[in-house]
């Protein structure tokens, strides 16, 4: 797993294991051998399509084969991947594909139209639209021997930032191969491994930590469309899966799960919970049902993954996620801009070699200083270096591991013809993320689900407001500002 690229990477763990199951799709399972046909596959479509070194390419498809063959396709060609969440509707995907200018989509056979119809409101109509379909085939040569650099761009993502604005970030190949290598280190991660991969492929979390860690180890990749707690139960069971790496939420389904018969989670060696705080209460329910603790994880896009709870000495300390792989340093500074001492809370900032120095279009260049990335995080460190979380900075909602925009959703909201004023903001919920709220001020009576039917087909799903409040005004200071913490 040391190859300088992640082609080259997916390459040299395919050697070793050419016939292993590489990844189990819907109860299919294809080896490395079939994956890299595939890759190969697809990528002469989208060369023939125009795509070139450099060129943005958007995934829009759920956790599957298709997904990780179209990612190592456009790796192996030089261009970026963009992974977008195929639950956008078309309005939020064609705001996506204009922001990182596309030149080609990848998407199932059945969203070509909605995929098209969105380049079309971008103003990409002339971007391919391809579709990630077709058996493996073994021995299937490259589109065209392309000479990638380590240091060129391979994945790009929308970040929530710090401020109201999504960012976009753009990681390099080495930058990935360096968070890779030290998180598969960090979990012992062999050939032998089966890797549940529920969380979105299209978010770094599921992308890198599940995906790209499992492929680059020669592990197999059990993967789940849409996250089903009584799959991913057959799935652990079927195959004796080994590590899981989920989000809050997802715990708590499962550790509340009435399940027809019994189950068995025996064979997990390693669960890991990430993108936001998991709750004391529900990694001692999972425990006591299934016999398993659950670690932590802490990373941001643009930093890779930061901190790893595994150390069983820190079993007594269930609310820290651990602390820094190698290599990466991270501090905690006070308004003073100096290092706060141990027990002290402050801001965050990161330093890694798997972290960007820069956004891809240069924005907000005040979260970098000094060496340090500040993602918008509040933290503090004890005394043998663990990291705890104390909340965020940021406006954006963490919804079961999904970033929600409050000004995106706001500006959505008023657009409704009774809603003069609209302010959105995250509740916390059970489940360690957070409830979309809005508070609304109409011209006229409303009804709460006059708005969530507003809402649907509008924009995704998991922005849709969970609570809706009619006020007859919004908090606001005297000059005006909305005061968010009284909503």
């Amino acid at each position: 797993m040391t190859g300088p690229t992640l082609g080259a990477a997916l390459r040299a763990a395919a050697d070793r294991e050419a016939d292993a199951v590489a990844v189990v799709d819907r109860d299919c399972a294809y080896s490395y051998a079939d994956l890299l046909g595939l890759a190969r596959d697809l990528a002469r479509g989208l060369d023939a399509g125009g795509v070139r070194a450099g060129r943005a390419v958007a995934i829009v498809l759920p956790n599957g084969v298709g997904f990780v063959a179209a990612f190592f396709a456009i790796a192996d060609l030089g261009a970026i991947a963009v992974p977008v969440d195929p639950q956008l509707q078309e309005a939020e995907l064609g705001a996506v594909l204009a922001a990182w200018s596309v030149g080609a989509v990848v998407c199932a056979p059945c969203d070509r139209a909605r995929c098209a119809s969105a380049l079309a409101r971008a103003g990409l109509a002339s971007a391919p639209v391809i579709g990630a379909h077709g058996a493996p085939r073994r021995g299937a040569s490259p589109a065209r021997p392309r000479d990638v650099s380590p240091s060129s761009d391979v994945l790009g993502l929308s970040s929530s930032g710090s401020t109201g604005r999504p960012k976009r970030v753009a990681r390099t190949h080495a930058q990935l191969l360096h968070e890779v290598e030290r998180l598969s280190a960090a979990l012992d991660l062999s050939p032998r491994d089966r890797v549940i991969g529920a969380a979105p492929f299209s978010h770094v979390n599921g992308l890198v930590r599940s995906m790209l860690t499992s492929a680059l180890a020669g592990a197999t990749l059990l993967t789940i469309p849409e996250f089903d707690r009584h799959v991913l139960g057959r799935l652990v069971e079927r195959h004796a899966a080994t590590v899981f790496i989920g989000v809050p939420v997802m715990f708590a389904a499962l550790a509340d799960t009435r399940w027809p018969a019994p189950v068995c989670f025996a064979s997990l060696r390693r669960c890991l919970s990430a993108s936001a705080p998991l709750p004391a209460r529900v990694a001692a329910r999972f425990r006591e049902r299934y016999g398993v603790g659950i670690g932590q994880v802490y990373g941001t896009t643009e930093t890779g993954t930061v901190t790893v709870s595994l150390d069983p000495r820190d079993a007594a300390t269930p609310d820290s996620v651990g602390r820094p792989l190698p290599g990466v340093a991270v501090e905690v500074f006070g308004e003073d801009g100096h290092p706060c001492p141990a027990g002290t809370t402050g801001r965050i900032g990161v330093r890694s070699p798997s972290a960007i120095d820069r956004y891809a279009g240069d924005e907000d260049r005040a979260a970098f200083a000094h060496g340090y990335f500040f993602p918008g995080d509040l933290g503090w460190k004890d005394e043998q270096g663990r990291l705890y979380l104390a909340g965020r900075t940021s406006l954006f909602i963490n919804r079961g591991g999904h970033k929600v925009n409050p000004l995106e959703v706001e500006e959505l909201l008023e657009q409704h013809p009774k809603v003069l004023e609209a302010a959105v903001v995250g509740v916390e919920s059970p489940q360690g993320d957070q409830r979309v709220k809005a508070v609304l001020v109409c011209a006229e009576p409303c009804a709460v689900g006059e708005i969530i039917e507003f809402c649907r087909g509008r924009i995704a799903p998991f922005k849709i407001p969970s609570i809706v409040e009619f006020r007859r005004e919004l908090p606001r200071s005297s000059a005006g500002k909305l005061l968010r913490p009284g909503l």
